[in-house]
C-alpha cells in the first residue's frame, strides 16, 4: 500500500514537475552545446551537429549503441575534448584552450574504469589528493575529506589500501575524490558497469541523494536502463553521433519502437508489459518503468 500511494502521488506531480523544468531552462542553464561536431583521425564524426542544454539540478541519463558518441559527449562537457566545430558553454562562458581549467573546477568526471583515477596507496590519501592540489589549508582538506567520506559512507575504509577494495568500493572512492573537489556538475561514464546487484543499488541510491538532497547536476551515461528511474528525470538517446531522442524519462523509456530503432534494450519490466499489453490489444495502456510502478499498476503481483 505504501508503494502504491507513493507512486500515485508521483504520477499526479509528474505534469507539474515537467512544466517547472521547462520554465527553469530559461533561468538556470549550466551547460550548453551549440551545433557541436567532433571527429577523430578517421574523419568520421563522433558527434555530429549536437545542440543541447542542461539546467541546474537536472538528472539526465544518456544512452545509445556502441559508437554513438556518448563518451565523446561527456568528455566535451568536461573540457577533456574541445569542439573543432560549434561551441560548448559552461555557465555562459565558452570553453576553449585558455579557460578549460574552469571546467575541471566545476565538473567532476567519473571514468568508466574507476581505477584510471585512483593513484594513491590508501583511500584517505586518494580522496585528499584533489583538495591538496587545490591549495587548501590542512583544515580545509580535512573538512572536504570528511564530507566526501560521509556522503559515500567510506569512514570505515579510510585507511584501507586501494588494491584491497572491491569494484564497488573503488567506484565509491573515485566518486568521493571528485566530491572532495566540490564541483557542481557530476559527469559519470557507466558508473554501475561491472558492479554486482547490491553495489549497483547502493551507488544508484547515492546518485539520487546527490541530486535530490545535495543539489548536484547529474549527467550519466549508461547502457543498463533497468534502474535509471531511481534517479533520472530526463533521457537522451544518441545514434550515430546525433540526438535521436531527448525528453522526459518516462516518455522516452516507454517508446519501445524508438528504443528498438536505436538498438537499445528497454527495462525488462517495461518490455514485459509492452508485450503483455500488445497481446491483450491494450497498446494504449500505461507502461511501468520500474518494478515498484508495475506493482502499483498491478496489485495482484504482490
Amino acid at each position: 500500500m505504501i508503494v502504491q500511494k507513493r507512486y500515485f502521488l508521483r504520477w499526479l506531480l509528474e505534469g507539474a514537475n515537467s512544466s517547472m523544468q521547462t520554465n527553469k531552462i530559461l533561468k538556470n542553464e549550466v551547460l550548453k552545446f551549440e551545433q557541436v561536431s567532433i571527429h577523430y583521425g578517421s574523419g568520421i564524426k563522433a558527434l555530429n551537429n549536437i545542440s543541447l542544454r542542461f539546467i541546474e539540478g537536472e538528472s539526465v541519463v544518456i544512452c545509445g549503441p556502441n559508437g554513438s558518441g556518448k563518451t565523446t559527449l561527456l568528455k566535451a562537457a568536461a573540457g577533456l575534448l574541445l569542439a573543432k566545430e560549434g561551441r560548448v558553454f559552461l555557465a555562459n562562458e565558452e570553453l576553449n584552450k585558455k579557460n578549460r581549467n574552469n571546467a575541471f573546477k566545476k565538473i567532476g568526471f567519473l571514468f568508466q574504469d574507476s581505477e584510471d583515477q585512483l593513484f594513491c596507496p590508501t583511500v584517505r590519501e586518494d580522496v585528499e589528493y584533489g583538495p591538496i592540489n587545490q591549495g587548501l589549508s590542512v583544515d580545509g582538506v580535512k573538512q572536504r575529506v570528511e564530507y566526501a567520506f560521509h556522503v559515500m559512507d567510506l569512514e570505515s575504509l579510510a585507511d584501507r589500501p586501494i588494491h584491497h577494495l572491491s569494484g564497488g568500493q573503488k567506484k565509491r572512492v573515485a566518486l568521493a575524490g571528485i566530491l572532495a573537489m566540490q564541483p557542481s556538475i557530476l559527469v559519470l561514464d557507466e558508473p554501475i558497469n561491472g558492479l554486482d546487484g547490491q553495489s549497483s543499488h547502493e551507488l544508484l541510491k547515492t546518485l539520487k541523494h546527490l541530486n535530490q538532497d545535495q543539489g548536484f547536476t547529474l549527467i550519466v551515461v549508461t547502457h543498463d536502463l533497468n534502474s535509471i528511474s531511481q534517479f533520472a528525470k530526463r533521457m537522451i538517446i544518441l545514434k550515430e553521433g546525433r540526438i535521436f531522442k531527448d525528453g522526459p524519462l518516462r516518455e522516452v523509456l516507454t517508446n519501445i519502437e524508438a528504443l528498438e530503432e536505436a538498438n537499445i534494450e528497454p527495462p525488462i519490466i517495461t518490455r514485459y508489459f509492452y508485450m503483455k499489453n500488445k497481446l491483450n490489444k491494450e497498446e494504449n495502456k500505461r507502461l511501468p518503468v520500474s518494478i515498484d510502478e508495475a506493482i502499483y499498476m498491478n496489485p495482484e503481483l504482490m
